[in-house]
C-alpha cells in the first residue's frame, strides 16, 4: 500500500508540474497574440491624416522661406507641371509616388541652397525644411502601403537656376505647388478606420498560431509522460 501511494504521489508531482509548465507557455502564447494586433496597427499608416500634417509641415515651410527671403517673389513660370494636376483627376498610387519623390528631391534642392547660400544662419527654417522632407519621404510609403504599385520610372530631381532671385523665385514656386498638391492629395482621400473583417483576420491568424503551438506542446507532453513510465 505505502508502495502504491508513493508512486501515485510521484505521478500527481509529475503531473503537476507538467501541467504548470504547460500552463505557463500557454499564458506567454496569449501575451505575444494580445500585442500582435497592436503591433500590426502600429505598421499601417492613415493616408488622409499623413496628407493633412505634410501639407501644414510645407505650409509653414513656406511662411517662414518667404520671411526669410522675401514675401513677393511672383512665380516661377516654366513652373513645376508633374505637381500640377485636375482637381477632377483620381488619386492613383504610383503617379503619386512619382509626384511626392520629385517633391521631396525639389525641397531637398531648396534646404541645400538655403544653407549653404542664401540663408545659412537660419537654423529654424533648415530645421523645418528637413523635417518636412521627412514627412514627404514618409508619405511615399503611406501611399505605396495604401494602394500598391510602385513609381516604376522615378522623376529626376528638377534643376535650381543660377541667380539669385529666380532660385527664390524657384523655390517659393516649388513650395506652392508642394501645397496645392497635397491639398488636393487630401481631398482625393478618406477617413481610414480599421475594417471589422481585417481585425477579425488577425485575430483568426494569432488563435491559429496559438492553437497550434498548444497542440505540439501537449503532444510533447504526453510523450514525456508515457516515456517516463507515467499515466495520467
Amino acid at each position: 500500500m505505502p508502495i502504491i501511494f508513493t508512486h501515485l504521489s510521484r505521478v500527481m508531482k509529475s503531473s503537476d508540474a507538467g501541467v504548470l509548465r504547460v500552463a505557463c507557455i500557454w499564458m506567454l502564447i496569449l501575451m505575444h497574440g494580445l500585442h500582435a494586433p497592436v503591433n500590426a496597427a502600429k505598421t499601417s499608416c492613415r493616408l488622409r491624416e499623413m496628407t493633412a500634417l505634410t501639407k501644414s509641415l510645407v505650409q509653414e515651410s513656406m511662411i517662414r522661406f518667404d520671411k526669410a527671403n522675401g514675401k513677393h517673389l511672383g512665380t516661377w513660370s516654366p513652373g513645376f507641371p508633374i505637381l500640377h494636376v485636375d482637381k477632377n483627376a483620381s488619386l492613383i498610387g504610383p503617379e503619386a509616388q512619382c509626384s511626392l519623390l520629385f517633391m521631396a528631391h525639389g525641397l531637398n534642392r531648396v534646404l541645400q541652397d538655403q544653407k549653404t547660400n542664401l540663408n545659412p544662419g537660419d537654423v529654424p527654417l533648415h530645421q523645418k525644411l528637413k523635417e518636412t522632407i521627412n514627412r514627404v519621404n514618409m508619405l511615399v510609403v503611406c501611399v505605396k502601403t495604401t494602394f500598391g504599385g510602385e513609381c516604376t520610372s522615378k522623376p529626376s530631381p528638377p534643376e535650381m537656376p543660377n541667380h539669385v532671385f529666380e532660385r527664390k523665385q524657384w523655390s517659393h514656386t516649388l513650395l506652392k505647388s508642394a501645397k496645392d498638391y497635397l491639398d488636393w492629395m487630401e481631398s482625393k482621400t478618406e477617413v481610414q478606420t480599421p475594417l471589422n473583417g481585417e481585425k477579425n483576420k488577425i485575430k483568426r491568424v494569432v488563435s491559429n498560431a496559438a492553437a497550434k503551438k498548444m497542440d505540439k506542446i501537449n503532444r510533447s507532453h504526453q510523450n514525456y509522460l508515457e516515456g517516463s513510465g507515467y499515466f495520467l
